[in-house]
């Protein structure tokens, strides 16, 4: 099993976490990579992908774990070399198994391009965002794990999985909060994470140790 680590950045960006998937999969077949494939009367590529990513957001962070035989040397230059603009990889690890990053990830870094200020989350951090045509409010408090100072700038670590926490719901609130004009296309995740023994590790260092 190996896994790359990629960005989803430029125009990339704005493609759907779907319409990834299939790109992805021609992407693997025009680079000559051999998956392995399910059984059954569908077969598959045995392709796993970290969560979803919020539409237009920006990521240097983002994972895909290939069932296969080739060497991670030869993944990583067979993937760049077909890959579309803004989806290269960065880097692979070499693991025994799927490591289900979609289902143990539990939260993620976000940098928001405002200048860093600790945000008291004692009273909770009410947002109001459209979601089915419809204005919803929520205090999203609990969900902002950590705020951070990211060279100078907001970083926010946010719950991901089954409490996610979508960045985008963040950037009306924050602009009024911080008088800023930046849209959802601002906002960069550099890390995520896995809740082990109470501590909340990077995916970078768990996937070292695999």
């Amino acid at each position: 099993m190996i896994v790359l680590k990629y960005e989803k950045s430029g125009r990339a960006r704005f493609i759907s976490h779907i319409d990834l998937l299939k790109h992805t999969e021609r992407t693997i077949r025009r680079a000559g990579i051999t998956v392995k494939f399910s059984n059954g009367f569908s077969p598959h590529p045995l392709l796993y992908f970290s969560a979803p990513l919020a539409l237009g957001v920006s990521s240097s962070a983002e994972y895909l774990a290939l069932d296969t035989d080739m060497s991670g040397e030869e993944v990583l230059q067979r993937y760049n070399s077909a890959c579309q603009d803004g989806l290269r990889a960065s880097g692979f690890f070499k693991c025994e198994k799927n490591p289900n990053l979609q289902g143990k990830v539990v939260c993620a870094d976000y940098v928001f391009p405002v200048p860093y200020a600790k945000i008291d989350l004692s009273d909770g951090f009410k947002i109001s965002y459209k979601k089915k045509g419809e204005i919803v409010e929520e205090d999203v408090g609990s969900k902002i794990y950590d705020v951070i100072d990211e060279d100078g700038k907001l970083c926010l670590r946010l719950a991901t999985g089954n409490t996610n926490l979508r960045p985008d719901r963040l950037v009306d609130e924050l602009n009024a909060r911080f008088s800023s004009n930046m849209c959802a296309t601002d906002v960069l995740k550099i890390r995520q994470f896995f809740l082990i023994d109470g501590a909340y590790v990077d995916v970078d260092d768990v996937l070292n140790t695999l």
